[in-house]
């Protein structure tokens, strides 16, 4: 891990687990299913996962969130008419 540390060209008093834990907060960021967060940081369950994917931007989730959702809608016809 030293090596891979010293290559990023970052602290070397970071800790693996550091890594890790940003890894959990910036992947859900980045569009992750909990499926996906769950196979890249090794949980066995989708609690372990949310406990880890805490401390995610939020905001920036929710505006992702409505974004994917108003894109699914304009795309789907009415279930009602008029």
């Amino acid at each position: 891990m030293r090596d891979a540390i010293i290559a990023a060209v970052l602290p070397l008093d970071l800790q693996p687990h550091g890594l890790r834990k940003a890894a959990g907060r910036r992947l859900p960021e980045a569009g992750c299913t909990p499926h996906d967060i769950m196979a890249i940081l090794g949980h066995s369950t989708l609690a372990e996962a949310e406990r880890d994917t805490r401390e995610a931007d939020r905001a920036g989730l929710s505006t992702g969130a409505i974004t994917k959702l108003e894109g699914w809608t304009t795309n789907k016809p009415a279930q009602t008419t008029s």
